[in-house]
């Protein structure tokens, strides 16, 4: 973990990672569009993957830090929060006031995410590798060979 974490370092700087990182399968970003997800959609998505710690702990970032931080609207965050669990992505679930750790806030659920993510994966690698293939045909016939 160190080295990868040196890595880091030497890629992005040491300032840059003052506050962590966050990984982020490339399948997410390949997957955008045929997904249906919006730059705000995304957006939402990255800051609640940013704080996903544990994996059997929900990410619980409050909708106005989203908000500040995207420099949006409360109420847009809501509506792309509600657009992303209605095309399957997200589930949010409210938590009570009472709720010591949560206090109220919404939890982020990203398992249908995954899950699509792991579904679809496949056939993307596979796009890709007859995408590749037919350019180095493309590109060998050109040639004459």
């Amino acid at each position: 973990m160190t080295q990868r974490k040196e890595a880091l370092k030497e890629k992005w700087g040491e300032g840059a990672l003052l506050m962590g990182w966050a990984a982020i399968p490339t399948t997410l970003l390949f997957l955008q569009g045929k997904l249906r997800i919006t730059p705000l959609g995304m957006n939402i998505l990255l800051n609640l993957v940013a704080h996903w710690w544990e994996r059997s702990e929900m990410p619980f970032p409050s909708q106005e830090v989203l908000a500040v931080r995207m420099g949006v609207s409360k109420r847009s965050i809501q509506r792309e929060i509600a657009r992303l669990c209605s095309l399957g992505l997200l589930k949010k679930e409210a938590s009570s006031v009472r709720h010591p750790q949560y206090k109220g806030r919404n939890t982020y659920d990203l398992t249908p995410l995954i899950s699509v993510l792991n579904q679809e994966a496949p056939y993307l690698v596979e796009s890709m590798r007859l995408k590749r293939e037919s350019f180095a045909n493309k590109t060998d016939n050109g040639r004459g060979e």
